[in-house]
């Protein structure tokens, strides 16, 4: 438990210093509420298979062989579950082995989608003299720059996949000049991490001479306890809170560093969408500035519905084609004399917000309080274990109650049952040696 407290202290630390320094984003970015998701879902699949195989020896303890105790259950679950009960230790052993594996298999997949988002953002970090070769055929393929970008950042980011922990340290220095390495006072350790998961996929968790004299041991084989599989998780939460941090404070600094050069434009203005602009507005629409050929989907950053059948438009690029594409839209409405004036506005332009109807907000039901009288009924209407898949649906409905709560009852009454248990054989040890 200390352990615990010195990890949760140290994470809260650094986040209320990060806080300080960094304006809190309203939304939360994609790439760490994928790893949020999938960190939480892994961490409720570990503790309810440990409950599930604590029901069990429960259950062995309490009712001799297990077996007596089925009734119209798989014939092979019939054969092997005694056999499963008394190897929990070992099973529990390999599930540690098995979330520590996806664990760090989620840790890098963000680091990577990360790398996505910040692309998205900016492009600046990734300019660099590196050559990418297309064919004729692929390039013409290409139907806006979109493509292109999809494409190297794909390479981007499959060179990463196909690297180690450290090649990602590396690019996120080189690239975005953040210091993985600085973020933890213990790095030592998210480093061992990646070696172990290294050595239980290639290695079924037995040492080589390289791991030993990195760290200095002469076990053999690697052995993991709860504590220390808790730990990695919360390390790897801490790390991963604070990459998201400083994500955000790069962005936010190369955004600022990059703004509109001189020779861009941004422009916005509405006009009436009918027949006559439905040909202009096409994202494929092509025109020539100079002697460039412009598609339209590369210039236009925002469109919007106004109301009364006006359409606003907002372009952004060189000054010379935004300029070429709007004198477009005027002869179009010159020669069409029903069409009304094209208003344009100045860039810091706010339009009027469209009328949407208001829906009423339903307030979420509060979380129910769980009584004495609740635990007691719930428990009343438990059949013998094993119990038919479902009980708590079929409970709910006899009790008037959701789902959610039977379920969270149950495993109230689990844990009481778990507890009595121990207490019972705590006495009974405790009769023995005084009857001694």
């Amino acid at each position: 438990m200390c352990k615990k407290r010195r990890t949760f202290t140290l994470y809260k630390k650094v986040l209320n210093k990060l806080t300080k320094t960094t304006k809190k984003s309203k939304i939360l970015k994609l790439a760490y509420r994928i790893f949020n998701s999938e960190l939480t879902d892994l961490q409720e699949l570990y503790n309810s298979t440990l409950i599930a195989y604590k029901q069990t020896s429960i259950i062995k303890r309490n009712k001799g062989e297990f077996v007596n105790v089925v009734e119209n259950q798989d014939e092979f679950l019939l054969e092997n579950i005694n056999e499963f009960c008394s190897n929990v230790n070992s099973l529990e052993y390999d599930l540690r082995q098995l979330v520590l594996i996806r664990l760090i298999s989620i840790l890098e997949h963000y680091l990577i989608n990360n790398v996505k988002y910040i692309f998205t953002e900016t492009k600046a970090p990734f300019k660099s003299a590196l050559r990418i070769e297309f064919q004729y055929q692929e390039l013409l393929s290409f139907k806006s720059l979109t493509d292109i970008f999809n494409k190297i950042i794909t390479k981007e980011c499959r060179q990463l996949s196909s690297g180690g922990f450290k090649d990602i340290i590396k690019y996120y220095k080189s690239k975005f000049d953040i210091d993985l390495n600085s973020f933890f006072s213990s790095q030592t350790r998210m480093f061992q991490y990646h070696d172990i998961r290294h050595l239980f996929v290639h290695n079924l968790g037995k040492t080589d001479k390289q791991y030993r004299k990195k760290y200095n041991t002469t076990k053999v084989g690697l052995s993991i306890n709860d504590a220390y599989l808790m730990n990695a998780i919360s390390d790897v939460r801490t790390f991963v809170e604070i990459v998201n941090k400083h994500t955000l404070e790069f962005i936010e600094k190369s955004k600022s560093e990059n703004r509109i050069e001189p020779n861009m434009r941004t422009l916005v203005f509405s006009f009436q969408n009918l027949n006559p602009f439905l040909d202009l507005i096409d994202d494929n629409f092509s025109f020539w500035s100079n002697d460039d050929l412009v598609v339209l989907k590369d210039l236009v950053l925002e469109r919007k519905d106004l109301g009364d059948n006006f359409i606003e438009l907002k372009i952004y690029g060189e000054v010379i084609k935004v300029g070429d594409y709007f004198n477009i839209f005027r002869k179009t409405a010159k020669s069409n004399q029903s069409i009304r004036k094209i208003r344009k506005h100045s860039d810091d332009y706010q339009p009027p917000t469209p009328k949407i109807t208001e829906k009423k907000y339903v307030e979420p039901s509060p979380k129910i309080k769980i009584t004495e009288d609740m635990i007691f009924n719930v428990n009343e209407m438990l059949p013998e274990s094993p119990w038919p898949i479902g009980i708590h649906k079929t409970i709910a409905s006899e009790l008037n109650l959701s789902n959610k709560t039977v379920r969270r009852i149950i495993h109230i009454i689990l844990k009481k049952q778990e507890s009595q248990l121990e207490n019972s054989e705590n006495q009974i040890t405790e009769e023995l040696e005084e009857s001694k």
